[in-house]
């Protein structure tokens, strides 16, 4: 994109020279990739064709008589565009051109030439060589060309990224330069209030597919005066790299490049029944676009049409039948927000890229297309007349609503390494124009023009990129300064990703979707699943609820390829109604193995919090309907939901058709967090030998092993260091609605060594205790 320094300079204030400017938005992330000075034109003039003869002694020759203000010069000539009554640039004797062209007198055929009639190209002003360049009428005949196009100027070429696309602008520009040096933008006015609607017999607008085209509007003038732009228009157009037209033409490139809204006019005359259509192409549609190409067009292209023909395709270029030409005398001027996807879709598939389509397909501005429109409509005022039509005609809504995302000023210093301040940060991102608010946790409202901003690590890097990249250290970060909260999530999902790894399980990844017939399979109801809008496919159509139904998938898959033994866990997010929409994380893991048990998947799950340093859970029972009611287990602490484990239901095996041996554990993640102790404290080993008794009980069913191993650890007193229930038996020894239940003890005293007799003590007090629960030793 190609940016007069000049015009910056009159829309923002900055102390830099063209250099300086260069390098600093370079270090914004807006790389200037060329910085050029327009030529210093020494002895080209504004000359004004007079006559024009063909040379007698060669066909493709032509001899020029050009008036350059009080003098008559002969020039020779072969351009094809010459006309008598031009003005053009003259390029007299003695003149260097760029490029190191010396412009000499010169015999042609026996016709001296004196100067030189010059194109863009050879004057170093655009790439266009395929004839004189021709000036505006008004330009004053015998000035220097320099003064007259006021070149003395720097064009900066910005080379901008595909999430920029609001730097696709001088405006845009300007805005970024404003936070850098917290100046104020000079805009210009480009509001006329509220206005009403147009009427219906001037013009009616019908939008048929709104998820491409959310948004149309357009405005009326009548009576224009289609011409020649004014020298600072035509000016502008031949800087940004265009090629100037015609004044309605050029004014609303003009607010593309100013504003980065693309804007199209028709010939009002043209559009049959006065109606607008915004509508998919036909199959086989064919479009005359304005370069003069013939293009058939798709179903999945939008093209703008009236009521009998497509007239323009939407987003990237006009079409030739309605195009403004010198005769046109009412103007029907167009500002919309087409779909980006479908732009960028359609300029691919045609081979077909405009500066338009560059601009829609990166996300225009949704609350510019009005600005735009209105200043457009106020520039053909003041510059081609005509009268101007009460009201506008308009379809739609722009796609926009209000953003928020939250930001924490500690956890930029921790991402970025370096103390910034709190108000530094307020301050650059007010700069930006986001709104904050809020204390330690802040709330930044987003620009509409900034879709590119999502997430906090976005405004993290905003933060950065302002502050300056080279002002931040190659240093560790301070110790202390982070967020205690967020290390310690990240630090201990690692942590769960370690334990389990060593102990042998593989970490699966899946999407957050599922299928109805997963939901079947699972027995899940699906009146609790959330269905997503636009699914990727039909077996994604809902969001997954739980993390079981995946890991059993893949067990299924694995167990068709011969795979019998498996360990998997997944870390990832569900989504469940009660009763609004809850996103969690979760932890999910899936034992297939012969000799595994209940126990074992127990252990595993104590294993797990022991790592996380979770002490006092406790072990009760679960109604989770997935799980055999013989063996399932819920785990908590302090009323709080921690896991649930066991072996899977006969209908969940049949469901996936896979074994009933299979073991499941869900872990509520944010339960972890809360439960977990970051510090572990050191406990020096023990000096003193430890006793060790076991006990075998007979315990009636309904008696938890949790009540039992309480009242174990209640009475044993202060010796009694660990009970670990090892074995749980249910046979033709034990009587009907009993249990086995036994437990190894481990008794020990920090300041001598116990004897058996004391331990025997303990043990005795140990049974008596259990005794008035009802539960006796088991005897052989």
């Amino acid at each position: 994109m190609r940016l007069s320094f000049k015009h910056l300079r009159e829309i923002v204030n900055f102390p830099y020279s063209a250099q300086e400017l260069a390098e600093r938005l370079t270090n914004l992330g807006l790389e200037v990739r060329k910085i050029e000075s327009l030529p210093r034109l020494e002895k080209v003039i504004v000359g004004k064709i007079l006559t024009i003869q063909p040379h007698p002694q060669a066909d493709l020759l032509n001899i020029v008589r050009v008036d350059i203000g009080g003098e008559i010069l002969l020039l020779i000539s072969g351009a094809a565009n010459i006309k008598e009554g031009l003005m053009v640039p003259v390029a007299l004797e003695g003149a260097i051109l760029p490029g190191g062209i010396r412009v000499e007198k010169k015999q042609m055929r026996g016709v001296e030439s004196v100067g030189m009639l010059c194109s863009e190209e050879e004057l170093g002003l655009g790439k266009d060589r395929s004839g004189i360049m021709i000036l505006p009428p008004q330009s004053p005949l015998g000035q220097n060309l320099s003064q007259v196009l006021e070149l003395e100027d720097v064009i900066l070429d910005l080379e901008v990224t595909p999430n920029r696309g609001d730097c696709l602008s001088v405006i845009g520009i300007s805005r970024e330069i404003a936070a850098l040096t917290s100046s104020h933008l000079r805009v210009p006015p480009s509001s006329l209030g509220k206005a009403k609607m147009g009427s219906p017999h001037l013009m009616r607008i019908q939008i048929q597919d709104p998820d491409l085209c959310p948004y149309y509007g357009a405005r009326l003038i009548k009576n224009v005066k289609v011409g020649p732009s004014p020298l600072w228009l035509w000016r502008y157009i031949l800087i940004s790299g265009g090629k100037p037209i015609n004044n309605i033409v050029d004014i609303t490139n003009y607010i593309l490049w100013e504003m980065g809204q693309p804007l199209h006019a028709f010939d009002y005359s043209t559009i049959h029944e006065r109606k607008i259509i915004v509508r998919r192409a036909k199959k086989k549609e064919i479009l005359i676009t304005l370069d003069g190409v013939k293009r058939e067009l798709n179903e999945d292209m939008l093209v703008i049409a009236d009521s009998t023909r497509a007239v323009a395709l939407a987003g990237i270029i006009g079409g030739e039948s309605t195009q403004v030409q010198s005769y046109t005398q009412d103007v029907l001027l167009e500002a919309a927000y087409f779909n980006p996807i479908c732009i960028r879709q359609t300029s691919r598939r045609l081979g077909l890229a405009t500066e338009a389509s560059s601009r829609f397909e990166k996300g225009v501005d949704p609350l510019m297309v009005r600005k735009a429109l209105d200043r457009a409509f106020l520039l053909i005022q003041e510059i081609a007349g005509g009268k101007m039509e009460e009201g506008l005609w308009e379809e739609g809504k722009v796609p926009w609503r209000k953003r928020k995302v939250s930001f924490r000023p500690s956890r930029a210093r921790r991402i970025l390494g370096t103390r910034i301040t709190s108000p530094q940060m307020r301050k650059i991102l007010t700069r930006l124009t986001f709104g904050v608010e809020g204390g330690r946790i802040w709330k930044v409202s987003v620009p509409s023009f900034r879709s590119d901003i999502s997430r906090e690590i976005d405004l993290i890097e905003e933060v950065a990129r302002v502050y300056g990249y080279g002002r931040i250290g190659v240093e560790l970060p301070p110790l202390g300064d982070g967020e205690p909260g967020e290390n310690q999530e990240e630090r201990i999902r690692g942590k769960i990703r370690q334990i389990l790894k060593g102990l042998g399980f593989f970490e699966v990844i899946g999407v957050s979707f599922s299928g109805e017939d997963i939901f079947k399979k699972a027995h899940l109801p699906l009146k609790m699943g959330i269905r997503v809008r636009n699914p990727l496919s039909s077996g994604q159509e809902i969001l997954s609820s739980h993390l079981f139904p995946h890991l059993l998938e893949i067990t299924s898959y694995n167990l068709n390829q011969g795979e019998s033994h498996l360990r998997i866990f997944e870390l990832d997010d569900v989504f469940q109604k009660v009763p609004d929409l809850k996103e969690k994380l979760t932890l999910g893991g899936l034992i297939l193995e012969s000799n595994f048990d209940f126990l074992s998947l127990k252990g595993i799950a104590e294993t797990l919090m022991e790592g996380l340093n979770i002490e006092g859970v406790e072990f009760t029972s679960c109604s989770s309907p997935y799980f055999s009611f013989k063996e399932r287990l819920l785990i908590k602490k302090e009323g709080l939901i921690m896991a649930r484990l066991g072996r899977i239901s006969r209908d969940l095996a049949d469901g996936f058709e896979v074994p009933s041996s299979i073991y499941l554990f869900e872990f509520e993640v944010n339960s972890l967090y809360s439960q977990s102790r970051p510090i572990q404290r050191f406990r020096p080993l023990p000096r003193f030998p430890a006793l060790e008794r076991d006990l075998s009980l007979v315990v009636k069913e309904e008696i938890p092993a949790r009540k039992v191993k309480d009242c174990i650890i209640e009475s044993g007193g202060e010796w009694l260091e660990e009970v670990k229930l090892f074995d749980l038996y249910r046979g033709s020894s034990i009587p009907a609605g009993y249990k086995s239940l036994a437990y190894s003890l481990t008794f020990r005293s920090p300041r001598r060594t116990l004897t058996d007799n004391e331990v025997d003590r303990v043990q005795e007090e140990i049974v008596h205790s259990l005794g008035k629960l009802g539960i006796s030793l088991r005897q052989e």
